[in-house]
């Protein structure tokens, strides 16, 4: 049986790659992150040293700037968010 549309909510994600700052504690900042509300995934990436955050929101949730949102929360000790691309399901 197919779900209605009036049942199916919409949801945003973003994905923001965070470039942190040398001889960082990867843990530290991957907990940090985690914290925060709409976070769902923290990622290491392998090779270039980078975290890929996965957001996600339900239609008409999402704050305002995110970027700023982040980077307000982790403080810049930690190191900066450098791109994002939003999907929507």
């Amino acid at each position: 049986m197919k779900e209605s549309k009036k049942n199916k909510r919409s949801s945003l994600h973003r994905f923001y790659l965070i470039s942190p700052k040398q001889n960082l504690n990867s843990d530290a900042l991957a907990n940090k992150l985690l914290s925060l509300d709409h976070v769902e995934e923290v990622l290491l990436t392998d090779g270039d040293f980078g975290f890929i955050v996965k957001t996600r929101f339900s239609k008409g949730e999402e704050p305002g700037n995110l970027i700023r949102y982040i980077e307000r929360h982790i403080g810049q000790s930690y190191g900066k968010v450098v791109s994002y691309y939003q999907y929507r399901k």
